[in-house]
Protein backbone atom coordinates (compact mmCIF):
# COMPACT_ATOMS: atom_id res chain seq x y z
CA UNK A 1 0.00 0.00 0.00
CA UNK A 2 2.86 2.39 1.04
CA UNK A 3 4.54 1.55 -2.38
CA UNK A 4 1.48 2.25 -4.03
CA UNK A 5 1.19 5.87 -2.61
CA UNK A 6 4.23 6.56 -3.22
CA UNK A 7 4.07 5.89 -7.10
CA UNK A 8 0.66 7.72 -7.01
CA UNK A 9 2.16 10.95 -5.22
CA UNK A 10 4.95 10.41 -7.87
CA UNK A 11 2.20 10.67 -10.54
CA UNK A 12 0.33 13.63 -9.16
CA UNK A 13 3.62 15.76 -8.55
CA UNK A 14 4.60 14.52 -12.32
CA UNK A 15 1.24 15.68 -13.68
CA UNK A 16 1.77 18.97 -11.75
CA UNK A 17 4.72 19.65 -12.91
CA UNK A 18 3.38 19.15 -16.76
CA UNK A 19 0.65 21.55 -16.06
CA UNK A 20 2.81 24.27 -14.48
CA UNK A 21 4.74 24.04 -17.92
CA UNK A 22 2.43 23.81 -19.76
CA UNK A 23 0.46 27.30 -18.06
CA UNK A 24 4.13 28.63 -18.25
CA UNK A 25 4.72 27.75 -21.67
CA UNK A 26 0.72 29.41 -22.84
CA UNK A 27 1.56 32.40 -20.80
CA UNK A 28 4.46 33.28 -22.70
CA UNK A 29 3.23 35.32 -25.55
CA UNK A 30 5.11 35.88 -29.15
CA UNK A 31 4.36 37.72 -32.11
CA UNK A 32 6.44 37.41 -35.54
CA UNK A 33 7.54 40.84 -37.25
CA UNK A 34 8.70 40.20 -40.66
CA UNK A 35 9.32 41.76 -44.08
CA UNK A 36 11.62 43.07 -46.73
CA UNK A 37 14.87 45.23 -47.01
CA UNK A 38 14.30 46.92 -50.20
CA UNK A 39 18.06 47.99 -50.60
CA UNK A 40 20.28 46.00 -48.03
CA UNK A 41 23.21 47.37 -46.91
CA UNK A 42 27.05 45.96 -47.85
CA UNK A 43 27.74 42.69 -45.71
CA UNK A 44 30.58 45.31 -43.93
CA UNK A 45 27.52 47.66 -42.46
CA UNK A 46 25.47 44.87 -41.55
CA UNK A 47 28.10 43.35 -39.76
CA UNK A 48 29.48 46.84 -38.01
CA UNK A 49 25.62 48.01 -37.22
CA UNK A 50 23.53 45.07 -37.05
CA UNK A 51 19.50 45.19 -38.01
CA UNK A 52 18.27 45.44 -33.57
CA UNK A 53 15.43 44.91 -31.43
CA UNK A 54 15.83 47.45 -29.23
CA UNK A 55 14.07 48.28 -25.55
CA UNK A 56 14.58 51.97 -24.06
CA UNK A 57 15.58 51.77 -21.01
CA UNK A 58 15.94 55.78 -19.81
CA UNK A 59 18.47 57.31 -22.08
CA UNK A 60 19.72 53.78 -22.94
CA UNK A 61 18.50 51.37 -26.32
CA UNK A 62 18.80 47.96 -24.73
CA UNK A 63 19.97 45.46 -27.65
CA UNK A 64 17.61 42.50 -26.87
CA UNK A 65 18.06 40.36 -30.61
CA UNK A 66 19.81 40.81 -33.99
CA UNK A 67 18.04 40.22 -37.09
CA UNK A 68 19.50 38.61 -39.61
CA UNK A 69 18.60 39.00 -43.61
CA UNK A 70 17.56 36.22 -45.70
CA UNK A 71 19.75 36.16 -49.11
CA UNK A 72 16.82 37.81 -51.01
CA UNK A 73 16.29 40.74 -48.05
CA UNK A 74 13.79 39.20 -45.81
CA UNK A 75 13.50 38.95 -42.81
CA UNK A 76 11.35 37.24 -39.57
CA UNK A 77 11.90 37.56 -35.67
CA UNK A 78 9.54 36.03 -32.45
CA UNK A 79 8.95 39.00 -30.35
CA UNK A 80 8.27 38.55 -26.28
CA UNK A 81 4.91 40.34 -26.55
CA UNK A 82 4.00 38.12 -22.89
CA UNK A 83 3.42 42.10 -21.55
CA UNK A 84 2.27 44.39 -24.64
CA UNK A 85 5.21 47.10 -25.19
CA UNK A 86 7.33 49.09 -27.08
CA UNK A 87 10.55 47.97 -29.11
CA UNK A 88 12.15 49.19 -31.63
CA UNK A 89 13.78 48.21 -34.66
CA UNK A 90 16.91 49.68 -35.69
CA UNK A 91 17.33 49.24 -39.17
CA UNK A 92 21.60 48.68 -39.46
CA UNK A 93 21.55 52.71 -38.26
CA UNK A 94 19.47 53.21 -41.42
CA UNK A 95 15.99 53.74 -39.58
CA UNK A 96 14.51 53.27 -36.18
CA UNK A 97 11.05 52.67 -35.78
CA UNK A 98 9.13 52.77 -32.58
CA UNK A 99 6.82 49.36 -32.71
CA UNK A 100 4.06 48.34 -30.34
CA UNK A 101 4.12 44.49 -29.71
CA UNK A 102 0.60 43.48 -28.54
CA UNK A 103 -2.07 41.49 -30.27
CA UNK A 104 -1.01 40.68 -34.03
CA UNK A 105 1.79 39.71 -36.02
CA UNK A 106 3.57 42.68 -38.03
CA UNK A 107 4.73 43.04 -41.02
CA UNK A 108 7.45 45.77 -42.05
CA UNK A 109 9.04 46.58 -45.01
CA UNK A 110 11.94 48.97 -44.66
CA UNK A 111 13.87 50.86 -47.61
CA UNK A 112 17.36 50.27 -46.30
CA UNK A 113 20.33 52.25 -48.00
CA UNK A 114 19.77 55.78 -48.14
CA UNK A 115 20.32 56.34 -52.04
CA UNK A 116 19.84 60.32 -52.16
CA UNK A 117 21.86 62.88 -52.54
CA UNK A 118 21.49 64.77 -49.67
CA UNK A 119 20.40 61.98 -46.70
CA UNK A 120 18.69 64.83 -44.57
CA UNK A 121 16.40 65.69 -47.35
CA UNK A 122 14.81 61.87 -48.14
CA UNK A 123 13.88 60.72 -44.35
CA UNK A 124 11.65 56.88 -45.13
CA UNK A 125 7.85 57.17 -43.74
CA UNK A 126 7.53 53.39 -42.73
CA UNK A 127 4.36 51.61 -42.66
CA UNK A 128 3.57 49.21 -39.85
CA UNK A 129 0.83 46.85 -41.24
CA UNK A 130 -1.11 44.37 -39.40
CA UNK A 131 -2.21 45.81 -36.37
CA UNK A 132 -4.79 48.46 -35.01
CA UNK A 133 -3.04 49.03 -32.53
CA UNK A 134 0.07 50.27 -34.24
CA UNK A 135 -2.04 52.56 -36.52
CA UNK A 136 -1.35 55.49 -34.13
CA UNK A 137 1.89 54.64 -34.62
CA UNK A 138 1.31 55.52 -38.35
CA UNK A 139 -0.35 58.30 -37.68
CA UNK A 140 2.19 59.89 -35.22
CA UNK A 141 4.58 58.94 -37.63
CA UNK A 142 2.86 60.49 -40.67
CA UNK A 143 2.13 63.56 -39.57
CA UNK A 144 5.88 64.19 -38.25
CA UNK A 145 6.83 62.60 -41.62
CA UNK A 146 5.32 65.58 -43.67
CA UNK A 147 6.24 68.15 -40.62
CA UNK A 148 9.87 67.44 -41.50
CA UNK A 149 9.56 67.80 -44.93
CA UNK A 150 7.77 70.86 -44.91
CA UNK A 151 10.14 72.23 -42.46
CA UNK A 152 13.45 71.20 -44.64
CA UNK A 153 11.35 72.75 -47.86
CA UNK A 154 10.82 76.30 -46.26
CA UNK A 155 14.42 76.10 -44.88
CA UNK A 156 15.32 75.47 -48.26
CA UNK A 157 13.41 78.68 -49.56
CA UNK A 158 14.60 80.76 -46.37
CA UNK A 159 18.42 80.17 -47.70
CA UNK A 160 17.38 81.77 -51.23
CA UNK A 161 15.49 84.92 -49.32
CA UNK A 162 18.36 85.47 -47.41
CA UNK A 163 20.84 85.08 -50.15
CA UNK A 164 18.18 87.92 -52.34
CA UNK A 165 18.37 90.01 -49.24
CA UNK A 166 14.48 89.57 -49.11
CA UNK A 167 13.95 89.91 -45.49
CA UNK A 168 9.84 89.89 -46.29
CA UNK A 169 10.01 86.41 -47.73
CA UNK A 170 12.38 85.53 -44.97
CA UNK A 171 10.22 86.80 -42.26
CA UNK A 172 6.75 85.17 -43.43
CA UNK A 173 8.26 82.00 -44.00
CA UNK A 174 9.73 81.81 -40.45
CA UNK A 175 6.33 82.56 -39.68
CA UNK A 176 5.05 79.96 -41.40
CA UNK A 177 7.49 77.36 -40.01
CA UNK A 178 6.66 78.60 -36.45
CA UNK A 179 2.49 77.78 -38.04
CA UNK A 180 3.94 74.22 -38.72
CA UNK A 181 5.28 73.16 -35.54
CA UNK A 182 1.71 74.72 -33.87
CA UNK A 183 -0.07 73.09 -36.36
CA UNK A 184 1.54 69.55 -35.61
CA UNK A 185 1.14 69.94 -31.56
CA UNK A 186 -2.33 70.22 -32.64
CA UNK A 187 -2.90 67.37 -34.96
CA UNK A 188 -1.33 65.25 -31.94
CA UNK A 189 -3.33 66.30 -29.53
CA UNK A 190 -6.51 65.36 -31.99
CA UNK A 191 -5.26 61.86 -31.80
CA UNK A 192 -4.53 61.84 -28.34
CA UNK A 193 -8.48 63.10 -27.97
CA UNK A 194 -9.44 60.20 -30.54
CA UNK A 195 -7.48 57.36 -28.99
CA UNK A 196 -8.06 57.59 -25.39
CA UNK A 197 -8.04 54.08 -24.56
CA UNK A 198 -5.21 52.06 -25.73
CA UNK A 199 -1.74 52.04 -24.15
CA UNK A 200 -0.05 53.19 -27.32
CA UNK A 201 -1.59 56.59 -26.54
CA UNK A 202 1.77 57.02 -24.89
CA UNK A 203 3.65 56.78 -28.26
CA UNK A 204 2.04 59.99 -28.89
CA UNK A 205 2.54 61.67 -25.66
CA UNK A 206 5.89 61.85 -26.59
CA UNK A 207 5.60 64.09 -29.24
CA UNK A 208 3.86 66.80 -27.10
CA UNK A 209 6.02 69.58 -25.68
CA UNK A 210 6.29 68.30 -21.54
CA UNK A 211 6.73 71.82 -20.61
CA UNK A 212 4.07 73.32 -22.54
CA UNK A 213 1.42 70.64 -22.27
CA UNK A 214 1.96 69.43 -18.87
CA UNK A 215 -1.45 69.53 -17.53
CA UNK A 216 -3.04 67.50 -20.46
CA UNK A 217 0.31 64.61 -20.70
CA UNK A 218 -0.08 64.30 -17.03
CA UNK A 219 -3.97 63.98 -17.06
CA UNK A 220 -3.12 60.76 -19.81
CA UNK A 221 -0.87 59.79 -18.16
CA UNK A 222 -2.64 58.98 -14.74
CA UNK A 223 -5.74 58.09 -16.33
CA UNK A 224 -3.73 55.29 -18.42
CA UNK A 225 -1.95 53.87 -15.40
CA UNK A 226 -5.32 53.31 -13.83
CA UNK A 227 -6.28 51.83 -16.69
CA UNK A 228 -3.58 49.96 -17.64
CA UNK A 229 -1.85 49.31 -14.16
CA UNK A 230 0.84 47.12 -15.85
CA UNK A 231 1.81 50.29 -18.36
CA UNK A 232 5.33 50.97 -17.29
CA UNK A 233 5.76 53.68 -19.64
CA UNK A 234 3.14 55.40 -18.10
CA UNK A 235 4.86 55.21 -14.73
CA UNK A 236 8.44 56.08 -16.55
CA UNK A 237 6.96 59.28 -17.97
CA UNK A 238 6.06 60.97 -14.99
CA UNK A 239 9.29 60.36 -13.50
CA UNK A 240 11.04 61.77 -16.80
CA UNK A 241 8.35 64.74 -16.35
CA UNK A 242 9.44 65.58 -12.84
CA UNK A 243 12.81 65.65 -14.07
CA UNK A 244 12.39 67.83 -16.69
CA UNK A 245 10.81 69.93 -14.48
CA UNK A 246 13.54 70.77 -12.52
CA UNK A 247 16.03 70.73 -15.05
CA UNK A 248 13.50 73.33 -16.48
CA UNK A 249 13.79 75.79 -13.56
CA UNK A 250 17.69 75.67 -14.07
CA UNK A 251 17.17 76.80 -17.86
CA UNK A 252 14.71 78.97 -18.08
CA UNK A 253 14.33 82.85 -18.89
CA UNK A 254 16.44 84.61 -16.23
CA UNK A 255 18.53 80.98 -14.80
CA UNK A 256 21.80 81.02 -15.11
CA UNK A 257 23.35 79.12 -17.70
CA UNK A 258 25.15 75.53 -16.37
CA UNK A 259 28.76 75.87 -17.06
CA UNK A 260 30.25 72.80 -18.86
CA UNK A 261 33.51 71.74 -20.76
CA UNK A 262 33.64 69.94 -23.91
CA UNK A 263 35.94 69.12 -27.07
CA UNK A 264 35.56 71.18 -30.26
CA UNK A 265 36.58 69.68 -33.39
CA UNK A 266 40.20 69.54 -32.22
CA UNK A 267 39.96 68.15 -29.43
CA UNK A 268 40.59 70.65 -27.02
CA UNK A 269 38.30 71.83 -24.22
CA UNK A 270 36.07 74.80 -24.63
CA UNK A 271 33.82 76.03 -21.35
CA UNK A 272 30.72 77.80 -21.43
CA UNK A 273 32.10 80.22 -19.10
CA UNK A 274 34.59 81.41 -21.62
CA UNK A 275 32.47 83.90 -22.92
CA UNK A 276 31.15 85.46 -20.07
CA UNK A 277 31.20 88.89 -20.84
CA UNK A 278 29.65 88.62 -24.25
CA UNK A 279 26.28 87.89 -25.79
CA UNK A 280 26.31 83.63 -26.62
CA UNK A 281 24.11 81.62 -28.91
CA UNK A 282 24.13 78.52 -26.83
CA UNK A 283 22.44 76.18 -30.12
CA UNK A 284 21.97 72.82 -30.18
CA UNK A 285 21.89 70.55 -33.55
CA UNK A 286 23.06 67.49 -35.41
CA UNK A 287 24.40 67.05 -38.84
CA UNK A 288 21.11 64.37 -39.67
CA UNK A 289 18.81 67.08 -38.02
CA UNK A 290 17.03 68.24 -41.12
CA UNK A 291 15.15 71.16 -39.56
CA UNK A 292 18.58 72.15 -37.71
CA UNK A 293 20.61 72.08 -41.15
CA UNK A 294 17.46 74.77 -42.49
CA UNK A 295 17.74 77.33 -39.75
CA UNK A 296 21.85 77.24 -40.48
CA UNK A 297 21.52 79.93 -43.30
CA UNK A 298 19.54 81.88 -40.42
CA UNK A 299 21.78 81.59 -37.55
CA UNK A 300 24.71 82.33 -40.03
CA UNK A 301 22.96 85.47 -41.22
CA UNK A 302 22.85 86.83 -38.03
CA UNK A 303 25.95 85.60 -36.73
CA UNK A 304 27.94 87.82 -39.55
CA UNK A 305 25.78 90.64 -39.04
CA UNK A 306 26.17 91.11 -35.00
CA UNK A 307 29.19 88.77 -34.55
CA UNK A 308 31.52 92.23 -34.34
CA UNK A 309 29.11 93.65 -32.04
CA UNK A 310 29.22 91.02 -29.21
CA UNK A 311 27.05 88.29 -30.33
CA UNK A 312 29.41 84.44 -29.79
CA UNK A 313 27.81 81.20 -30.89
CA UNK A 314 28.86 78.26 -29.23
CA UNK A 315 27.31 75.04 -31.39
CA UNK A 316 26.79 71.42 -28.98
CA UNK A 317 26.36 68.70 -31.67
CA UNK A 318 24.65 65.61 -30.99
CA UNK A 319 26.21 63.63 -33.54
CA UNK A 320 27.93 60.62 -33.09
CA UNK A 321 30.09 60.43 -36.09
CA UNK A 322 33.00 62.78 -36.54
CA UNK A 323 33.19 62.77 -40.34
CA UNK A 324 29.23 63.86 -40.90
CA UNK A 325 30.00 66.33 -37.94
CA UNK A 326 32.77 67.91 -39.44
CA UNK A 327 31.17 68.04 -42.73
CA UNK A 328 28.17 69.52 -42.16
CA UNK A 329 30.17 72.50 -40.07
CA UNK A 330 32.08 72.43 -44.01
CA UNK A 331 29.28 72.52 -46.06
CA UNK A 332 27.10 74.72 -44.34
CA UNK A 333 29.72 77.59 -43.81
CA UNK A 334 29.71 77.64 -39.35
CA UNK A 335 32.30 79.61 -38.69
CA UNK A 336 31.31 79.90 -35.06
CA UNK A 337 32.93 77.30 -32.13
CA UNK A 338 31.48 73.95 -32.03
CA UNK A 339 31.80 70.62 -29.57
CA UNK A 340 30.87 67.63 -29.17
CA UNK A 341 31.43 63.91 -27.06
CA UNK A 342 29.69 62.41 -29.78
CA UNK A 343 27.78 60.23 -27.95
CA UNK A 344 24.23 61.40 -30.21
CA UNK A 345 21.73 61.93 -28.01
CA UNK A 346 23.86 60.39 -25.11
CA UNK A 347 25.47 64.06 -25.27
CA UNK A 348 26.52 65.03 -21.59
CA UNK A 349 25.43 68.97 -22.04
CA UNK A 350 22.17 67.85 -23.96
CA UNK A 351 21.29 65.43 -21.09
CA UNK A 352 22.05 68.56 -18.50
CA UNK A 353 20.18 70.95 -19.97
CA UNK A 354 17.47 67.98 -20.63
CA UNK A 355 17.76 68.53 -24.41
CA UNK A 356 14.86 66.64 -26.08
CA UNK A 357 14.48 67.71 -29.85
CA UNK A 358 16.82 69.59 -32.20
CA UNK A 359 17.85 72.59 -32.89
CA UNK A 360 17.03 73.90 -29.36
CA UNK A 361 19.09 77.55 -28.30
CA UNK A 362 19.36 79.58 -25.45
CA UNK A 363 20.61 83.22 -25.80
CA UNK A 364 22.67 84.02 -23.07
CA UNK A 365 23.62 87.41 -22.04
CA UNK A 366 26.85 89.18 -20.53
CA UNK A 367 26.67 88.29 -16.88
CA UNK A 368 25.73 84.24 -18.07
CA UNK A 369 21.82 84.57 -17.57
CA UNK A 370 19.38 82.80 -19.76
CA UNK A 371 17.43 85.26 -21.92
CA UNK A 372 15.74 83.80 -24.08
CA UNK A 373 14.93 80.11 -25.75
CA UNK A 374 14.65 78.24 -28.90
CA UNK A 375 14.91 81.39 -31.25
CA UNK A 376 14.32 80.18 -34.46
CA UNK A 377 14.05 82.37 -38.36
CA UNK A 378 12.86 85.59 -37.69
CA UNK A 379 12.08 85.72 -33.88
CA UNK A 380 15.87 85.04 -33.59
CA UNK A 381 16.64 88.14 -35.61
CA UNK A 382 14.26 90.25 -33.76
CA UNK A 383 15.65 89.59 -30.51
CA UNK A 384 18.93 90.21 -31.54
CA UNK A 385 18.33 93.85 -33.16
CA UNK A 386 16.35 94.39 -29.23
CA UNK A 387 19.90 93.94 -28.35
CA UNK A 388 22.22 95.16 -30.73
CA UNK A 389 20.21 97.47 -33.04
CA UNK A 390 19.51 96.91 -36.33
Amino acid sequence: MKKYQNNLAGILLLVAGITTSATAQQAKKFITVSGKIKFPPPAEQQQKFPFRVQKQVGDDCITIDTIHLKPDGSYSIKIDATRPQFYILNEFEEDRLTIWAGKDNLKIDFRGMDTAAIRIKNPPYVFIEGSEENNLINEVNFINHRNYQNTIAIGQLQYKASLAKDTMLERLLGEHMSFLFDDMSKRIKLLVRMNQHTPVLMYALDYLSPLRNKELILAEVDRLSKEYPWLVEAREKKKDMAAAEAIAKKTGIGATAMNFTQNNTDGKPVKLSDYRGKYVLLDFWASWCGPCRAENPNVLENYEKYHAKGLEILAVSLDDKKDAWLKAIKDDGLEWAHVSDLKGWKNAVAKEYNIRAVPSNFLIDKEGKIVAVDLRGEELTRKLEDIFGK
